[in-house]
C-alpha cells in the first residue's frame, strides 16, 4: 500500500517478520512521496522505490524493477485498483500474493477480475490481520503483530529538547485536530472545549497541539486565552520522522482517524481516537493497542457532532494510569 502514512504503518509487521524468517531476503518497497521516509528509515527494507502517479514517470521505474526478476510480489490494497494490477503485470514477478478484496469494480466481483496467484483469508477484517495473513502464504509463523515506526536519534533529540521547556511532572498530551480530509477534522469550537475540559478535570497537564508545517499561527488562534499557560502549538514537524519522534515522547494522544492514530499504536501510547460513525471502515482500520478508547461522531461522513464530554472523560481514565 504505497499512498498514505497510516497504510504503511498498519502493514509494517510483515516486513519485520519476513526479514526475521528469511534474513538474506532482498526486500524492496514501493512507497509514495508522502510515506517514503517511513520505508527509508525501516531497517528491514533493503531498497525503496518511489511511486509516481504519471505513467511517463512510472514506466521507467517499473521496467527497471522487471529486470530484477522478483521471486515474490506482495500487494496489500484492500480494494481492487486497476493501476496496481497493470503495475504488477509489467514488473512480472514469479508469484504475486495479495490480500483478499471485499470490493470489486465496474459491477464485477473481486474474484472475476483479480489475476494474482494467492490470496489471504477473506474472513479476516482488520487490515493488519489481512496483511499478516500474507505470512501464512509464505509459510512464516509469527508471534509479534505490533506495528513498526523507526526514526533517527536526531529527531528524538529535537522532540526531547522541545518538551524540556515544560515541567517534567506534567502529563503531556498531544492533541491532533486534523485528519486526512476535512470530514475527519475536529471543529474549532470542539477543540477549545476539549482543551478547557481536560484542564478542568486535571490541572497537572500540558496540551501540545500537533500541526502541519506552516500552520502554527492558525493553530495558536484555537487556544483560548485562559489556556495560554498550559496549551501550546508543537514545534514544526517538517517530516514524518519529526512527527513520529514527538508522538513517541508524549504521554497521551488524542486524534481523529488518521495516521497519528496508527503511529500512537505503534508506540503503544495511551490514545483517544475519534471516528466518524462509519462502522465498515472502522472495522478495517480501528486502533489496535493496549490502551485506547474510541469516540464516535453522530454522523457517518463527518466529525461535526462529537461528544466532547466523552473525549474528556475517556482521556481522564487513561491519565489515571500515567505516573510522573
Amino acid at each position: 500500500m504505497n499512498q498514505k502514512i497510516g497504510d504503511m504503518i498498519v502493514c509494517s509487521p510483515i516486513l519485520r517478520e519476513i526479514k526475521s524468517a528469511y534474513p538474506y531476503a532482498d526486500i524492496h518497497v514501493m512507497a509514495s512521496e508522502v510515506n517514503k521516509e517511513l520505508a527509508l528509515s525501516n531497517p528491514y527494507v533493503d531498497k525503496v522505490h518511489v511511486y509516481k502517479n504519471q505513467w511517463q514517470k512510472l514506466l521507467p521505474i517499473l521496467f527497471s524493477l522487471r529486470k530484477l526478476n522478483f521471486d515474490v510480489a506482495v500487494e496489500l490494497e484492500y480494494k481492487v485498483i486497476s493501476r496496481i494490477i497493470i503495475l504488477l503485470k509489467i514488473v512480472n514477478p514469479n508469484c504475486i500474493l495479495s490480500v483478499s478484496k471485499s470490493e470489486g469494480r465496474y459491477g464485477m466481483s473481486p474474484q472475476e477480475i483479480m489475476p494474482y496467484d494467492y490470496y489471504t483469508n477473506s474472513s479476516l477484517i482488520h487490515q493488519r490481520d489481512t496483511c499478516l495473513d500474507i505470512l501464512r502464504l509464505l509459510n512464516i509463523d509469527y508471534k509479534n503483530k505490533s506495528y513498526d515506526v523507526f526514526y533517527p536519534e536526531k529527531n528524538k533529540l529535537d522532540a526531547l529538547s522541545f518538551l524540556s521547556l515544560f515541567e517534567s511532572s506534567k502529563i503531556i498530551i498531544g492533541l491532533n485536530i486534523e485528519g486526512s480530509n476535512d470530514e475527519k477534522k475536529i471543529s474549532n469550537e470542539d477543540v477549545k472545549k476539549i482543551i478547557l475540559g481536560l484542564h478542568a478535570i486535571n490541572n497537572n497537564i500540558i496540551i501540545i497541539l500537533l500541526h502541519k508545517p506552516g500552520d502554527k499561527d492558525w493553530i495558536s488562534k484555537l487556544i483560548p486565552n485562559e489556556a495560554s499557560l498550559y496549551a501550546f502549538p508543537s514545534y514544526p514537524t517538517e517530516s514524518i520522522l519529526d512527527l513520529a519522534a514527538i508522538i513517541d515522547s508524549l504521554d497521551l494522544i488524542i486524534s481523529p482517524d488518521t495516521s497519528i492514530v496508527h503511529m500512537a499504536c505503534a508506540f503503544n501510547k495511551p490514545l483517544v481516537a475519534i471516528y466518524r460513525n462509519h462502522m465498515t471502515l472502522f472495522k478495517i482500520w480501528h486502533p489496535i493497542s493496549d490502551f485506547n478508547y474510541v469516540v464516535f461522531s453522530d454522523y457517518e461522513d463527518s466529525l461535526k457532532s462529537i461528544e466532547v464530554d466523552s473525549i474528556v472523560n475517556k482521556t481522564s481514565k487513561l491519565m489515571q494510569n500515567i505516573t510522573k
